[in-house]
């Protein structure tokens, strides 16, 4: 033990000084003690002098020197001579160093705030040990609750967009102040009349920004007539890429054809067993990708059979994906002949039992739309190699014992499965051999595959014609010039470049004449476009001659993201909008 009256390591408040220190291996144990000649009772405000009694109070502290600190203080009661107060003996207050009733002091409660804002309350319960700190999850939850919101700031420019509380379920709105960059508020909803009450109460606001969501225009329009809607840059673009993916997905056949790259990886280079045998998984999955279902059929034995007995050869998923696929082309066709007699989506749609979109979709379409690759059934106890099973025993007969030659060959007629699976029944079948001849021969050189093709995805090629041309790779420039050999997809990749290099650019003179060149060329997806366009006007052409967009709003959210994750999804709305209104 030892005594001072002040340390720079552990600074006090006025009227208080340090009495002994006890000091061990991991922590500090001070004794502080009151030196104020007088108190004022919390009730009458009256002052005292007249000590009444002392107790001893504990105390946490912050760490000092990698050790934990206790302060014991020595806190004195005084008596109130007030006639008037109920109050006849009070303890006397030290708001500037810990709160009434306060186990941790106020700049501990400061230091376990902000390790509980930067991350999960579990994670802070076990790193705080290793800083000289105690303090449980719970506890910890209970200061962040009680952190006051921030006090009403004005706003000028403001960015409002929505964030999932749980996805496909219920959402919420984040709005950020697009000056400061910080985020103003969260709403526990999404609605035009939940947002509403908000906007009214902030009068000064001359910018909104949004993005192209109806519900926050027609809010920003009924509480801020007078402000400017601003609609985001990025979900411009975005839905411009959205109507040519659509465009696209009709104009398939027109898309360039594209080299697998894993596959000629595996033709040209010396990979050991496992990596080839990967890649060559892979590169067989896209080969896939652009052929019709009943065409990757695998090859069994067998040569001109009727379809009964085609069938009956198939596996149980096999059967079903093409039952399931001749039932959609009858529909298909259906719904043509619907068409043709001059019947409507909306009545095709109501005569089937359909939905309308799907309807539109089979109309839009320039051929019978097939499945992605994968999406079957798959029968659960049915192996992948049970197509192969005959073709593999007339191999084995005549002396094939190669499992990763037989791999390579089953995997050429459209075997999709593992090599470990292959490799189980070869096994079965090497025991029934007689012992000198279950040594395999010398293994011979790998077959390399031939390269596939594939057709370039209507998603890749919608980002090709939005993507700047000084951006693309020479493969790119090539991928654009296929595309460009056709007419139509030609003029719609020059009318997308030129959309987004005046989107960039600010040419806001130039967008009605692009509206109506957009309109003009007979391209249904473009039309839409322009249409979404025309319904706010007013907020697109803000966009081209404002320098205001959404991409702090954007940046918030994907921060939010990024907090719920860290709580593991389990925070209430509460508990986020602390989170993310008092950032570290």
């Amino acid at each position: 033990m030892m005594a001072m009256e002040r340390s720079p390591f552990l600074p006090l408040p006025e009227g208080m000084v340090i009495g002994q220190v006890e000091i061990t291996a991991a922590q500090l144990t001070v004794e502080v003690i009151s030196t104020q000649p007088f108190a004022r009772c919390p009730t009458c405000g009256s002052s005292s002098d007249h000590v009444h009694c002392q107790y001893q109070r504990t105390v946490y502290d912050v760490p000092c020197g990698g050790r934990s600190v206790v302060l014991q203080l020595r806190v004195r009661k005084f008596a109130c001579w007030t006639a008037t107060c109920p109050r006849k003996v009070f303890a006397e207050r030290l708001p500037e160093l810990v709160q009434p009733w306060a186990r941790v002091s106020n700049r501990l409660l400061e230091e376990v705030k902000a390790l509980g804002l930067a991350a999960s309350a579990e994670v802070s319960e076990r790193l705080a040990p290793r800083l000289g700190m105690q303090v449980k999850a719970s506890t910890l939850l209970r200061y962040l609750r009680a952190i006051p919101s921030p006090p009403d700031a004005s706003v000028r420019v403001l960015g409002i967009d929505d964030f999932a509380i749980r996805r496909g379920d219920s959402y919420g709105t984040i709005l950020v102040n697009l000056e400061t960059g910080r985020p103003l508020d969260l709403l526990p909803d999404r609605t035009a009349d939940a947002v509403l009450p908000w906007l009214a109460s902030h009068q000064e606001i001359e910018v909104v920004s949004r993005d192209r969501a109806s519900a926050y225009a027609d809010a920003a329009k009924r509480a801020l007539p007078h402000a400017t809607q601003v609609a985001d840059r990025y979900h411009l673009v975005q839905n411009l890429r959205e109507h040519l993916q659509r465009f696209l997905d009709r104009k398939r056949t027109c898309l360039p054809e594209i080299e697998d790259i894993l596959l000629k990886a595996v033709s040209t280079s010396n990979l050991g067993r496992r990596g080839a045998l990967n890649d060559q998984t892979g590169s067989s999955r896209a080969e896939r990708t652009d052929q019709p279902q009943e065409q990757i059929q695998p090859e069994l034995p067998h040569t001109l059979m009727s379809q009964e007995m085609e069938l009956a050869s198939l596996t149980y998923a096999e059967r079903k994906k093409k039952i399931s696929r001749d039932k959609r082309s009858a529909r298909y066709e259906h719904i043509l002949a619907l068409h043709r007699a001059g019947m409507g989506q909306r009545a095709i749609a109501r005569e089937l039992q359909m939905s309308r979109r799907i309807v539109q979709r089979f109309l839009t379409s320039e051929g019978f739309p097939e499945r992605a690759p994968g999406s079957g059934v798959r029968a659960p106890g049915k192996s992948k190699l049970d197509p192969y099973l005959a073709y593999l025993r007339e191999r084995w007969s005549a002396g094939a014992h190669s499992g990763s030659r037989l791999f390579c060959e089953i995997k050429e007629r459209g075997y999709t499965g593992s090599e470990s699976l292959l490799r189980h029944v070869l096994g079965e079948w090497r025991a029934e051999l007689p012992p000198q001849a279950r040594q395999g021969p010398a293994r011979k050189p790998r077959l390399a595959p031939k390269p596939g093709k594939r057709r370039l995805s209507s998603r890749g090629a919608a980002f090709l014609m939005i993507l700047p041309s000084s951006k693309l790779t020479k493969v790119q420039q090539q991928q654009v010039a296929q595309m460009n050999l056709n007419q139509e997809l030609q003029a719609v990749y020059l009318l997308s470049q030129e959309f987004v290099t005046m989107l960039k650019e600010g040419l806001v003179e130039a967008l009605e004449g692009w509206l109506k060149r957009a309109k003009a060329c007979q391209v249904t997806e473009l039309g839409s476009f322009v249409n979404g366009i025309r319904r706010d006007y007013a907020a697109v052409r803000a966009a081209f001659s404002l320098p205001w967009s959404n991409g702090t709003t954007e940046g918030h959210v994907n921060r939010l993201k990024f907090l719920k994750r860290q709580m593991f999804g389990r925070a209430h709305l509460d508990l986020l909008r602390v989170k993310v209104l008092h950032a570290v």
